[in-house]
């Protein structure tokens, strides 16, 4: 859903930063550690922000879907048959 490709993405960030942080305990890179825990930090709560301000939108899209699906079906009749030449 479009609705929650921000906050997908700031999740992507995440795990990249997580990924250079270990890499960088790993190397004995202290500088990367830093730079990595506050990456991962910065989008956590980007994150958090852009989920909590795409959920309404995203659950009226869900509610709407819902309505629809449950809805009947829209049957034309044509008892004329001009349809079938």
């Amino acid at each position: 859903m479009r609705h929650l490709i921000a906050p997908f993405f700031c999740m992507l960030a995440v795990g990249l930063f997580l990924a250079l942080t270990v890499r960088a305990v790993e190397t004995d890179a202290a500088s990367f550690v830093l730079i990595g825990l506050a990456g991962a930090a910065f989008f956590i709560r980007r994150c958090w922000v852009e989920t909590r301000r795409a959920w309404p939108t995203f659950t009226r899209h869900l509610a709407r879907r819902r309505e629809m699906r449950l809805s009947p079906p829209v049957i034309r009749i044509n008892p004329h048959k001009d349809d079938l030449h």
